[in-house]
């Protein structure tokens, strides 16, 4: 006997509603979440999803009601959202096309008509318009079949994006060293000044030695190393860097120790080794560092001023960051978004120009000296570093957004003169920085300003005159009350804060010997250690 109509079960219920557009719309949030594990903030990827999750719930409730039915609107909303991400990607294949050398003429001018935004964008939404149109004359309304595939692929998806979600977090918990050091509680509270001085670390990405500048740069950085001596500073003529990359040389100075000392398990690993799998982890060394926790020990505040560098855009575990205006892509996971989405289109509209945002910072640092101390103020500047934004006046050659800092970039560091003019804007703006810091400050602050490693020259140079260049980083130190020997003059970025912390609080830390660990770029954690010996003169 026939009971009449059945209620679908649950789980038939849930195959037969269209709700896979959600999972299609956050999982490329998720995807790049897990592969940039240990960099990124949990709360910037939950803020993207939920604004995902309104937006696609937005967009379905307007195709509903445009196509009167569920099934079309899940699948148009699901086009659009295909669209948003791979216009990035595209645009990039575009932009690839059209500067290519080894492909025809005729066919990279037809690039290049694509390579404006407009142009590609108003493309694509053809293409979008082309494939809703199939839809609807296609799409059969009274039929579950599609919706059914498409939320059982949707679910395996959502499955796979929890599994490894656990599986990195676990992973990625078990290999983090402890930042803290048994030293954090040794040695004075109070330092031998009877005060506890500011102190001030200050990176200028890529800056040379002036051995360096003067043979292969034809250039004498003199005048400003004798300013900085006039204004107390001991300049390290002598200093070499530790590690070839940024990010090892920081979180090396940072936890003034090795990475093969304090974070063996990283370098071990098998998955955090290969390829920059391991740069979150190291990252986070950089960010939660010892340095910062002695010197809380002793009641000072962590200060972190945000860079466009991705090792040093953010600092969860800093007491204070300080970034340019908080537009969209000052943070690097949304500067991530934008790069593989339609986002990418707005460009300075919807991102900070890093020149308006390195003059910011610049203000900021000066700022600093009149907040209440102590403070340990971290800033990580990329001038001199390219890409090139300002000439030697300071006025702004180009202007690079945090989306696009990398398009500009032909010749690296082989554009001598480019380097140059943003070197010698670099002296002139640190030295009225530094005159704020030294006249606005309460106390006479400790400060450094060192480069992370020298330039990348590469082209006539042989692979030992390039390592030597690389690892000859520029260094002074401004010391109050403390004798010359306080810092000898080839002091190593892993020996500072143990000499530092030393001298000024008798934290009784042993010295290092002096190693130099390099490594390709594509896989900066299989390194090998190299003697680098005197700086190799004879060059082209």
């Amino acid at each position: 006997m026939n009971s009449g109509p059945q209620t679908p079960s649950v789980g038939a219920a849930l195959l037969q509603r269209p709700w896979y557009p959600y999972v299609v719309a956050v999982y490329p949030l998720w995807f790049l979440y897990l592969q940039n594990l240990g960099q990124v903030a949990g709360s910037s990827v939950i803020a993207a999803t939920l604004v995902s999750l309104l937006f696609t719930a937005a967009l379905l409730w307007i195709a509903r009601r445009l196509f009167r039915s569920p099934i079309v609107a899940a699948l148009v909303v699901t086009v659009l959202t295909g669209a948003f991400y791979a216009y990035g990607p595209l645009h990039d294949a575009v932009l690839r096309i059209a500067v290519n050398p080894f492909l025809s003429p005729g066919l990279r001018a037809v690039a290049e008509k694509f390579v404006p935004h407009v142009v590609l964008s108003v493309v694509l939404l053809l293409l979008c318009g082309l494939f809703v149109w199939l839809i609807i004359r296609r799409a059969a309304r009274d039929s579950n079949r599609l919706t059914n595939a498409c939320n059982v692929a949707a679910a395996a998806l959502f499955g796979i994006l929890l599994g490894r979600l656990a599986g990195g977090l676990w992973h990625q918990h078990q290999l983090m060293p402890d930042a803290v050091g048994e030293e954090s509680g040794a040695g004075r509270t109070t330092s031998v000044l009877g005060y506890n001085p500011d102190i001030y670390y200050i990176i200028l990405d890529g800056y040379a030695r002036a051995d360096v500048l003067r043979e292969y740069y034809g250039f004498d950085n003199g005048p400003f190393l004798g300013e900085l001596e006039k204004r107390g500073f001991a300049v390290n003529d002598a200093s070499n860097a530790n590690y070839y990359w940024t990010f090892l040389s920081l979180a090396s100075s940072l936890n003034y120790d090795y990475l093969q000392n304090f974070a063996p398990g990283i370098l071990s690993d098998a998955a955090a080794s290969r390829g920059r799998g391991g740069f979150g982890q190291i990252s986070q060394t950089l960010q939660d560092n010892r340095a910062a926790h002695f010197l809380r020990a002793r009641g000072y505040r962590f200060v972190h001023l945000k860079s466009s560098s991705p090792e040093t855009v953010r600092n969860p575990y800093a007491d204070e960051q300080v970034g340019c205006d908080g537009r969209l892509f000052d943070d690097e996971y949304f500067r991530a978004i934008a790069e593989v989405s339609w986002l990418k289109a707005l460009g300075s509209m919807a991102t900070t120009d890093l020149a308006e945002c390195h003059q910011y910072r610049l203000q900021a640092l000066g700022d600093q000296a009149k907040r209440k101390g102590p403070k340990f103020v971290f800033a990580h500047f990329l001038p001199p570093h390219h890409p090139y934004l300002f000439d030697r006046d300071g006025n702004v050659i180009r202007h690079v957004t945090l989306s696009n800092q990398f398009d500009f970039q032909a010749r690296l560091w082989e554009n001598k003169a480019a380097y140059l003019d943003q070197l010698r804007y670099a002296n002139r703006t640190l030295l009225e920085v530094l005159d704020r810091i030294i006249a606005e400050s309460e106390h006479p602050p400790i400060i450094i300003v060192q480069s992370d490693h020298g330039p990348n020259l590469r082209d006539g140079l042989t692979l030992e005159q390039a390592m030597a260049l690389r690892f000859a980083n520029f260094a002074a130190y401004l010391l109050p009350g403390a004798a010359p020997q306080a810092l000898p003059r080839n002091t190593a970025p892993v020996n500072q804060f143990r000499h530092l912390f030393n001298y000024y609080f008798e934290a009784g830390l042993p010295i290092l010997a002096d190693r130099n660990f390099v490594s390709e770029f594509r896989t900066p954690l299989q390194m090998h250690e190299v003697a680098t010996g005197p700086l190799v003169r004879e060059h082209p």
